[in-house]
């Protein structure tokens, strides 16, 4: 585990790692860790997954939804600005399948408002904006390892930071309370919220190969583009160009994402649908309304993206697309 701390503070400029079950209780612990519960509001984006609103209420908080910017797919000065009360405490970017806004506006944002900032890069280890790690931007950030990211150690996360008190007081929250296993006093109601050394040599011998799997993932985000371009009712979502993504997945937006997403799974693809607004969620339901999420869901498809995806499969896929287009005769 602590092999696997450094490496991914290394890569990612970070001054300390500490390595989770899973990125969802990083952001717990980070948030506890950060002073943030009852009484606070935590801005985030209705377009993401529910691990963001779940963490915000299970440190106490309540998550204030924004819709996102279209072009990004992330949170924007703009979007923050429409769900800031005087109960906001933090802002929680997420870089949705890798990409990011203009993240030095929303660092100045946050600065200028006295909020915290967390950055949720989940998916984006190895990505970069503007020459810099898109993992080093916030008072923290968190990584996932899940299955289906950049590097996998089945289930797994990390949380990030240059505050040396914030990692000191998480890894409190981590460890059921102690500073550290072996430790017996238990200064905090906390949790065990650790990872495996048998997960965190997964995770060191998948960055032995990390080059090939940014390569590959990058390799397919161009195949994609490449053989989809033309079709007039496909547009293939294009990454920050002020970025370099490593992409989490390929995502299409098309005229209704339903029928085709239907038409794909009968022919033996897996593909699915952008994330369910999470205001609309049962368990949140508030009410608003976010026409740029709504959107976004309805018209969104996610493409395979693996790296072990072979060119022959690509091509499968998007003769698929173009097959179904074909056949309601908008496309040849």
């Amino acid at each position: 585990v602590r092999e696997f701390e450094e490496r991914l503070a290394e890569a990612s400029d970070r001054a300390h790692a500490l390595a989770f079950c899973n990125a969802t209780s990083a952001l717990i612990a980070g948030m506890k860790a950060s002073g943030i519960g009852g009484g606070d509001e935590v801005i985030v984006p209705s377009f993401t997954h529910s691990a963001d609103p779940n963490s915000v209420a299970a440190a106490g908080a309540t998550p204030a939804f924004a819709d996102v910017d279209e072009g990004s797919l992330c949170l924007s000065v703009e979007t923050i600005g429409r769900a800031l009360t005087e109960r906001t405490k933090a802002i929680l970017f997420v870089s949705l399948y890798g990409n990011v806004s203009r993240l030095e506006d929303i660092v100045m944002y946050a600065r200028e408002h006295s909020l915290l900032l967390i950055n949720d890069c989940a998916p984006a280890l190895y990505g970069s904006y503007k020459g810099r790690s898109i993992a080093s931007y916030g008072d923290f950030s968190v990584l996932s390892f899940f299955a289906d990211k950049t590097i996998t150690t089945g289930e797994g996360g990390m949380l990030l930071s240059d505050d040396t008190a914030l990692i000191e007081e998480s890894s409190i929250y981590k460890h059921d309370g102690r500073r550290e296993r072996g430790h017996d006093l238990i200064e905090r109601v906390g949790y065990n919220f650790r990872m495996t050394e048998m997960q965190a040599a997964i995770g060191v011998a998948q960055l032995g190969r990390i080059d090939e799997f940014i390569a590959r993932k990058k390799e397919n985000q161009e195949a994609y583009v490449e053989r989809l371009t033309d079709l007039p009712e496909v547009s293939v979502f294009r990454f920050n160009p002020e970025s370099d993504p490593v992409p989490h997945r390929t995502l299409i937006f098309v005229p209704e994402a339903a029928p085709l997403i239907e038409h794909m799974t009968s022919n033996g693809i897996g593909v699915r649908t952008t994330f369910m607004p999470m205001h609309s969620q049962p368990c949140y339901q508030t009410g608003e309304v976010f026409p740029v999420t709504e959107k976004l869901h309805s018209t969104g498809v996610c493409l395979p993206s693996a790296p072990a995806l072979t060119v022959d499969q690509i091509d499968f896929i998007c003769h698929t697309i173009r097959s179904f287009y074909a056949s309601r005769g908008t496309a040849c």
